[in-house]
């Protein structure tokens, strides 16, 4: 008892002496540079920091492109390891003098999740939500009711709607999302997702980088496996729900498809080391966690499975075979909630591995087309392949004039 008591004593004179000292010093400091002129930069970040990718990363390579001269930084938490860029100016993702004087003088921020309290609006300056989940399964914000009852969140999901100028749309469905889950009323732009504008374009060349990178000759064909985090998984993982029979899904996809097949597994990052143990340790499984881009993998897939993950929806823009695999949707939609039902998907629905087993020897991809087609048309999708141009020339406008119309 003694020693927790002195635990806590030393806490409190850390915040008092440490702490609270810097907090004021970088308090003062933004208030000083909201007086500043703005400035004709653009400042992002993708997942708080944590990589250098999504919508935001597909914006600033049209943005650069266009104008090879405008000053582009990124919010990078410094403890990840991911390279920028050399046209791109890094700065910290936390709170420094730094990265206080580009937000508060920055004339456009960008962001794929909510935006921090902290953070003010300036007049002339355009905030911009691009979000990252797309058609996903998984509930968001206030649509999920544990979620709401976090008075930190909702603060952000309040804030991020006082803030940003637009939401970047690629469904009638996520539009609606936004306006229900996060309680926006502002301009919604619905012209697809940026980091999807490449799944349109010439893929031969992506498919022989990852290929490269991977080792993972031509003979062979490519089973990506991509599944998702579980909220409740934080403090234990339960590998049960990632338990894939990697021998037996080779065999049946020799069996149904012919050639030889490489699977590629790329857990998620939360939860790596504990899935690392899932992956059968021979020459038919490559574990692609740490690549970079999920698009490119997704590009030089020929079957893509998931249980939860929106890049699912992604994959199937290319018409290839998508799959999934959940052993426990019941429990996921109990803790989380979801707007579909697994069987809703057009993605044949498997709960084990003798079910991942029929769904593949039994596929039909005529009808497997039909059904996503039908499934699109309902939510409302519209991907053009061009949404990181149209982006970028509003941006442009608005560090230009000062304006631009989100219609």
């Amino acid at each position: 008892m003694a020693s927790q008591f002195w635990l806590g004593i030393k806490i409190r004179l850390y915040w008092l002496i440490i702490t609270f000292p810097k907090r004021a010093a970088y308090r003062l400091w933004y208030l000083l540079c909201l007086h500043l002129p703005l400035e004709n930069k653009v400042i992002a970040s993708t997942f708080k920091g944590k990589k250098y990718g999504d919508n935001p990363q597909f914006i600033y390579e049209e943005l650069h492109r266009q104008n090879p001269s405008l000053h582009l930084l990124w919010r990078k938490d410094e403890t990840m390891e991911y390279l920028l860029p050399n046209w791109v100016k890094s700065i910290e993702y936390t709170q420094n003098f730094s990265s206080i004087y580009h937000l508060a003088t920055a004339k456009v921020v960008i962001d794929t999740h909510r935006f921090p309290v902290w953070i003010k609006k300036r007049r002339g300056q355009l905030f911009i939500e691009t979000w990252h989940g797309g058609l996903g399964i998984k509930k968001i914000e206030a649509d999920v009711p544990a979620f709401k009852r976090l008075d930190w969140l909702m603060s952000e999901v309040r804030h991020t709607c006082q803030l940003s100028d637009v939401f970047i749309s690629q469904s009638e469905h996520l539009s609606k999302i936004y306006r229900r889950a996060f309680g926006y009323n502002g301009h919604i732009f619905k012209c697809g997702f940026p980091k999807n504008d490449c799944l349109f374009n010439d893929t031969e060349n992506v498919k022989k980088k990852v290929r490269d990178i991977l080792s993972i000759p031509e003979s062979k064909r490519i089973f990506l496996y991509v599944p998702s985090f579980r909220d409740y998984f934080y403090s234990k993982v339960d590998t049960v729900a990632y338990n894939v029979d990697f021998p037996l899904l080779r065999k049946v996809l020799l069996k149904r498809f012919g050639c030889d097949w490489t699977i590629v597994v790329r857990w998620h990052p939360l939860f790596v080391d504990e899935l690392n143990q899932c992956a059968v340790e021979n020459a038919m499984i490559v574990n692609a966690t740490d690549y970079p881009d999920i698009q490119e993998l997704l590009m030089a897939s020929d079957i893509v499975m998931s249980d939860y993950s929106s890049c699912i929806f992604d994959a199937a823009l290319l018409d290839i075979p998508c799959f999934t695999f959940a052993t426990d949707f019941d429990e996921y939609k109990a803790q989380r909630g979801v707007y579909y039902e697994m069987d809703e998907l057009p993605f044949p629905y498997a709960r084990n591995n003798e079910e991942l087993r029929k769904n593949i020897e039994n596929y039909d991809h005529e009808a497997y087309l039909k059904h996503w087609y039908a499934f699109k048309d309902r939510m409302g999708l519209y991907e053009p392949g061009n949404a990181s141009e149209v982006i970028a020339q509003k941006i442009l406008e608005f560090v230009e004039t000062g304006k631009t119309n989100w219609i």
